[in-house]
């Protein structure tokens, strides 16, 4: 009796640490459809994968960051293997020319890879698109590529890819704390959340293939949630450290998230503000020992770029040729949203509407590199949808009224307002210096989980009794976006 009572607070504690049985069910789904997005895309079938591997693949072999000059940028190693299943040939053009899955080509290549002189993998590490890009996302893939070092080019990109699942996972994990800190612990609003952040197919997608993308949505989440949790609590410490940490993570992951500096600025500020008088002059102190959290890693990340002569933010600048012009760049925000006036120079990049064509379908979905479609049925559909959460959300949040709420709403606000006010300005920069069109849908993802959370307020103000039903849907309207989703993606590479 004795020992049995000496053990029940240590029982309590695994207790107390295991996750919600809403949440680990959510993420025991999120794992097994992660693991099928994995191993159903094919070698180097997402955007610009095939240079993101050279860059783990730099750094795991040569340990170095690619951009020397005079070597190639893909090694021998992964140009065998691209060959071997026609990936360059197939990347936007899946339909005219399919992956080969020949049998006697897997042998071929499997021949070469075991023979005496097999390819080189070190022989890569030169000038990539992808190598002004910060490397925290890069190191995080060397685990996955280092877990099978041993096998062939195709082993180690899947094993990458796995190893993505664990973001996925724990970005599902942000969107739930997020939820909790926002609206409160309760199970329902918070499984919705965390199922729109886990289950949006385009966030599966991106999380489980090559692409640093997959961390910076797991960073934007967490930052989210300890913003919120510094405005909700008076900015303690821990969570300023935290909070710091995070965004130092985040842009260390993506120049993008710059983005993330002001918003965050503004939630410091209305913690601090929230604090007792007598305890804001030692918390300043605290904040600034923080804000050496966020600086220094930044400042030696771009130390060191420079030191290696690259760009430490892979941008597009305006010139003396083509100007930044205010103006216009309005008037392109303008055409992104609305239709074009009549006076307007037309600067539409897409025939319909941008913001249908760009944030909404690609959004929605649209696989490989922008190439697979889903049922053309499911935009209009996933358009009314998005609408009634919008329209739905902003009536609720016309009630809001006590001022730590009003905090949080100009926090996610200022969040939206900024990174899409940094993608735009690219954007405009690339149409007047005559680029590529630089927006992808898959760049709205940092903010899936105020997605996520707009869901779970509606699921909140559902009637109690109806609640479980509203939460149901939402999942069960998810996976059958996903089942969609994964046959869009055999029919387009195996049928």
């Amino acid at each position: 009796m004795q020992r049995s009572a000496q053990a029940a607070p240590g029982r309590r504690g695994l207790r107390r640490l295991a996750p919600p049985r809403p949440l680990a069910a959510l993420l025991a789904i999120v794992v097994i459809v992660g693991l099928a997005w994995a191993l159903v895309v094919p070698p180097w079938q997402s955007p610009d994968e095939s240079t993101h591997f050279a860059y783990v693949q730099s750094l795991a072999e040569n340990f170095e960051l690619p951009g020397v000059a005079g070597r190639p940028g893909v090694s021998s190693d992964q140009n065998v293997a691209d060959n071997a299943v026609g990936a360059s040939h197939g990347a936007f053009y899946p339909g005219a020319s399919p992956p080969d899955w020949s049998r006697a080509d897997a042998a071929a290549y499997l021949k070469r890879e075991e023979g005496s002189d097999p390819p080189s993998r070190s022989d890569g590490s030169g000038p990539l698109a992808a190598d002004s890009n910060p490397p925290l996302y890069y190191l995080f893939g060397t685990i996955g590529y280092l877990v099978d070092h041993g096998g062939t080019a195709f082993g180690r990109l899947y094993a990458i890819r796995i190893s993505g699942i664990v973001l996925l996972a724990l970005t599902t994990l942000g969107a739930w704390l997020l939820a909790g800190e926002a609206l409160g612990r309760r199970r329902l609003p918070q499984l919705g959340c965390a199922a729109v952040a886990g289950l949006l197919p385009m966030v599966t997608f991106m999380s489980t293939n090559v692409n640093p993308d997959a961390l910076l949505v797991t960073t934007w989440t967490f930052a989210l949630w300890l913003g919120a949790r510094v405005i909700n609590r008076g900015a303690r410490g821990g969570d300023v450290v935290a909070l710091c940490a995070m965004i130092a993570a985040a842009i260390l992951t993506k120049a993008t998230s710059y983005a993330l500096v002001v918003p965050v600025l503004f939630a410091l500020f209305f913690g601090w503000r929230r604090r007792p008088a007598s305890e804001r002059r030692p918390a300043l102190k605290v904040m600034a020992w923080a804000g050496l959290v966020l600086v220094v890693p930044v400042l030696g990340w771009v130390a060191l770029a420079h030191a290696s002569g690259r760009s430490p933010i892979n941008s597009i600048g305006s010139s003396a040729a083509h100007p930044f012009n205010t103006g216009q760049f309005l008037s392109y925000v303008w055409q992104f949203y609305l239709p074009r006036l009549p006076f307007l120079t037309p600067l539409r990049v897409t025939r319909q509407l941008s913001v249908y064509s760009i944030w909404l379908n690609q959004g929605t979905g649209v696989f490989g590199w922008l190439d697979v479609y889903l049922p053309a049925w499911v935009y209009p559909a996933a358009a009314c949808t998005f609408g009634a959460i919008a329209v739905s959300a902003l009536g609720l949040l016309t009630r809001v009224a006590t001022r730590r709420h009003l905090a949080l709403l100009g926090f996610f606000a200022l969040t939206v307002v900024a990174l899409l006010g940094l993608l735009h300005i690219t954007e405009y920069r690339a149409i007047i210096s005559g680029t590529s069109v630089f927006l992808q849908g898959r760049y709205l993802l940092p903010i899936v989980g105020l997605l996520g959370l707009a869901v779970g307020l509606i699921v909140s103000r559902i009637p109690a009794r109806a609640r479980p039903v509203g939460g149901g849907m939402v999942i069960t309207v998810l996976m059958a976006l996903q089942v969609l989703s994964l046959s869009a993606i055999v029919q387009a590479y195996y049928l």
